[in-house]
């Protein structure tokens, strides 16, 4: 059977041609004011439905509902900030209003702050069948963001500015999201519920009284009612033998990430002297001409600031060759102020790319070095080109002497994962900079892979990428990730390239276990969101 999907919102984003964020999108919204309908020339957020009867299409007894009710902004733009100063510590809600060129902040009370995922219980989902009674009420977090974006006024922003998401995880440090003058955002990214039977219903959204109140929702506009028709989404049997459609990660379901990573099939390439020929140009591609390589160090305006995160969800496992492994996520991010971008120009017709480090200031290239080399990964779920020189996955003692060591020793970077929006240079769409990053096809002369300010890119660890147990005895290790480890991408400092996390492996052989103590006071051991 296959249940519809109504394009579910992750905040992972790697294969869908990411770029590389040199074009940096500001967060100051330009308003231009003038007629339009359903204005209030004040600056005002309004729920509104786009329809009063909506028809919904329910299998098996279960109902998929697209987007039907948006929080919309009129007359001027809605900007929110989540962040807070250590891991432990309580998430700061901030909103402003943007009116031109005036921005008024107020900060929201810790009440009704849920992280980073928006406001807690800040919406109420209601359905009643046709004699009243209730069948489902529901409250979950309002994100006032989303991916589909709707514009309302016809003097609005002419395109989304925005990220598309609320949240991020364990270890994301801050968070920017909003809605433009003049468009809106979906309240849900989508709805399923059980029908009991029922083929007419009435839905009710309502935004909570506490973030009601601190949004400036008039009090007109903080519900919608629409009528739900059920209908059947298999009429003759037409989803049987089809299988279940569901939400695709990129930590682990795609190429790019995935967790079947094969190192064994990776081509050798030794590693050279990063300065290329005698006048510090390199080797361009099939006989082109030399570049325009930066002499001397780049400013650090125009440089990345590379950094570890811990290690997080974190297990044991048996692979499919019968080794105790160790599994693990790792996510290195870029603090900026700008975007760390490295292209490969292919060496003739070899699977090999030399790989140049590229600067940027202000949106403009302003130089660029040789940084080392890329690969062509020819094995399942991948046949796509790597970046060497990236990072290194290590478990260490208490001494720091290495005992076991990830299969993972190339990458396709992209980012996946916003781990703090709030840095100077952070950029909030990524998709839209005007850059295109992929991972290339075997064919490919050139290809860029790119990790935007504010953003990190994650990779799960399992199969032949995973520590091997095999030799380890039972004790306490750390798993230590280290980004840039050989030095050779320019970046603003080194200092916070390692990051260590604490695990304790016990069990015997065939059923080795492992214990995560939290780190800072966060248990990344439950699944993100989970109560």
């Amino acid at each position: 059977m296959v249940k519809p999907r109504t394009r579910v919102r992750q905040l992972v984003s790697a294969g869908i041609g990411l770029v590389a964020a040199a074009l940096v999108v500001t967060t100051t919204v330009t308003a231009n004011y003038g007629a339009a309908s359903g204005t209030t020339g004040k600056g005002t957020l309004k729920l509104v439905a786009a329809a009063d009867t909506v028809e919904v299409a329910s299998y098996d007894g279960v109902a998929y509902m697209e987007p039907s009710v948006w929080l919309a902004a009129y007359d001027a733009a809605f900007e929110f900030r989540a962040s807070h100063t250590a891991y432990d510590k309580p998430v700061k809600l901030t909103k402003t209003i943007i009116r031109g060129k005036k921005r008024t902040t107020t900060t929201a009370p810790a009440a009704i702050v849920d992280g980073m995922k928006g406001f807690k219980d800040g919406l109420r989902v209601t359905l009643k069948n046709k004699a009243g009674k209730v069948i489902l009420d529901e409250s979950r977090p309002l994100c006032p963001g989303g991916y589909d974006r709707q514009r309302v006024q016809t003097d609005g922003a002419t395109g989304p500015v925005y990220p598309e998401f609320c949240g991020g995880n364990w270890f994301t440090k801050g968070v920017l999201y909003g809605i433009e003058r003049g468009m809106a955002v979906p309240t849900v990214s989508d709805l399923e519920f059980e029908t009991k039977g029922e083929t007419k219903l009435t839905m009710t959204m309502s935004v909570s009284k506490p973030v009601a109140d601190f949004l400036g929702l008039p009090k007109a506009s903080r519900s919608a009612k629409q009528n739900l028709v059920i209908v059947d989404g298999c009429p003759e049997g037409g989803c049987e033998g089809e299988g279940e459609m569901g939400a695709r990660s990129a930590h682990g379901a795609d190429g790019a990430h995935g967790a079947h990573d094969d190192q064994g099939a990776r081509t050798v390439v030794p590693r050279e002297s990063l300065e290329g020929a005698e006048d510090g140009r390199g080797r361009l591609p099939l006989g082109g001409g030399a570049g325009g390589t930066s002499h001397g160090k780049p400013k650090k305006s125009s440089l990345p600031d590379l950094v570890s995160v811990p290690a997080w969800q974190i297990s044991t496992a048996i692979d499919e060759e019968g080794t105790d492994r160790l599994n693990f996520a790792a996510n290195e991010w870029n603090a900026g102020p700008a975007p760390m971008i490295v292209e490969g120009f292919r060496r003739g017709t070899a699977p090999v790319m030399d790989a140049y480090q590229m600067f940027y200031r202000d949106g403009e290239q302003v130089g660029m070095k040789r940084t080392g080399t890329m690969e062509f990964h020819e094995a399942p779920e991948h046949n796509h080109w790597h970046f060497l020189d990236f990072a290194k996955y290590e478990l260490v003692d208490a001494k720091d002497k290495v005992v076991s060591t990830s299969g993972k020793q190339s990458w396709c970077l992209v980012p996946t994962d916003p781990v703090d929006l709030t840095v100077p240079g952070a950029t909030l769409r990524p998709g839209q900079t005007g850059l295109e990053s992929a991972c290339g096809s075997k064919s490919a002369l050139w290809l860029r892979e790119s990790l935007p300010s504010g953003w990190g890119d994650t990779y799960d660890q399992s199969q032949t990428q995973a520590f091997d147990l095999t030799k380890v005895k039972n004790g306490t290790y750390r798993i230590k990730v280290t980004v840039n480890p050989d030095g050779n991408l320019y970046e603003t400092t080194r200092s916070n390239n390692v990051s260590h996390r604490t695990v304790i492996i016990g069990g015997k052989a065939g059923a080795r276990t492992v214990t995560v103590p939290p780190y800072q006071g966060v248990d990344t051991e439950t699944w993100w969101n989970e109560d």
